[in-house]
């Protein structure tokens, strides 16, 4: 029975997605796809540098400021015109305004190159910055090197999840958020989809897992509510960056929802540390009716609530000092320049921060309860197998426990 309810669930979660994605948009008007390409072609690719040219300090003659110019003869490593060299001009403002490419390369490094073509031909190419690939799958690496070692067969669960949420949500969500569909639809279901995944690898099918997963719904819907009816208060727009500035800008079709991608960044940001607490509150209470198979729904729903209890002040910190991280130049930015706390609280880009904040904070408060009330209510009603001795209460002194 326990594991039609999972089946049920699962296929309600996943036939939206798939009909979602079945769905294809209207085509475009006579001639838009061709307005829309009318950029010219640029490629960015990776390099060596083999030899520094020239290196000189200059004037740069529109802003009047001190830049530094370097010609590079490079080799491209990859794409369609891997193993030609070229020549690469590029300019390092120094300890000024328009540093935005402090670069200084030498011979031997690996660079990115952007590339312009015209009918086939490199008419210019410019150096953009490091290569970071190779630190970055070393890192990577090590991360997965270290869930396998000390996770074993759980560490390998964990990589399959990880694996799966990176590819739903880049290659559903982000895909269809670009497409102009509804971005708290698409959010909610990349959510109940990737917890359901998660759990269900991760757990199997098991009451334990049922309970986390209504725990993580219930708790993601508060946080869309409360994110909803405040986001109405305080009248935001979505418009509180550059990237949802640039996003606004965007030669599309199909406009991007704003104020709806607002709701969904917060609704995402928030899934993984809910995740986590209804997983901990649906374990701890598993591993208690283990060992004490006569405890009730009262003793359990009671010890649910103490571990929440511990849970909740490191979890809500860990979403302040995620979120305060993330805006930390802003912060240092504003503080600087010595606005009161008055002013700020006024600022969209600021309310934004303490609204993810609060909601998902919320959100993560209220998962609690309810996965502590689901995990009592379905693992007082049955004995759980275990292999210890029925014989053996923990604490016990007659036990030497």
């Amino acid at each position: 029975m326990l594991r039609l309810i999972t089946l049920i669930i699962f296929t309600f979660l996943i036939v939206p997605s798939t009909a979602l994605a079945s769905y294809t948009p209207p085509p475009m008007n006579p001639g838009e796809e061709e307005m829309m390409y009318e950029m010219p072609n640029t490629v960015n690719t990776t390099a060596r540098v083999l030899e520094v040219i020239e290196e000189r300090t200059e004037i740069e003659e529109i802003t009047q400021e001190e830049r530094e110019f370097q010609l590079l003869n490079v080799e491209i490593l990859s794409g369609e015109y891997k193993g030609q060299e070229i020549e690469v001009e590029g300019f390092n403002y120094v300890d000024t305004y328009f540093a935005n490419s402090n670069f200084w390369f030498e011979e031997g490094d690996r660079i990115t190159v952007g590339l312009q073509i015209e009918n086939g031909e490199i008419t210019r190419a410019y150096p953009i910055g490091y290569t970071r690939d190779v630190p970055t799958y070393i890192l990577g690496g090590l991360f997965i090197a270290l869930l396998l070692f000390f996770g074993k067969v759980k560490g390998l669960k964990s990589v399959i999840t990880l694996g799966l949420t990176v590819f739903i949500l880049f290659k559903f969500m982000i895909p269809y958020l670009l497409e102009g569909y509804d971005p708290v639809l698409l959010v909610l279901i990349t959510g109940a989809i990737v917890t359901t995944l998660t759990f269900v690898i991760v757990s199997g099918i098991s009451r334990k897992t049922l309970a986390a997963i209504a725990g993580t719904v219930g708790g993601l819907g508060a946080a869309a509510l409360i994110s909803f009816i405040f986001m109405s208060l305080m009248k935001m727009s979505g418009f509180h960056g550059e990237e949802e500035i640039m996003l606004g800008m965007l030669d599309s079709e199909n406009s991007i929802d704003l104020s709806g991608l607002l709701l969904a960044g917060i609704i995402i940001g928030a899934l993984g540390a809910v995740m986590d607490v209804a997983i901990s509150i649906a374990s701890s209470l598993e591993e208690v009716k283990r060992n004490n198979q006569k405890a009730s729904y009262k003793d359990l729903f009671k010890s649910g609530m103490n571990v929440g209890g511990d849970i909740m002040g490191t979890m809500a910190n860990t979403l302040i000092l995620a979120y305060v991280g993330a805006s930390l130049p802003i912060l240092l930015l504003m503080n600087a320049y010595e606005y009161p706390f008055g002013e700020l609280i006024h600022m969209e880009v600021y309310s934004v921060e303490i609204l993810r904040t609060l909601a998902g904070s919320i959100g993560l408060v209220l998962a609690i309860p309810i996965t502590a009330f689901v995990s009592a209510l379905l693992l007082s009603k049955q004995e759980i197998k275990t292999d210890q001795d029925a014989t053996i209460v923990i604490g016990d002194r007659n036990t030497g426990s």
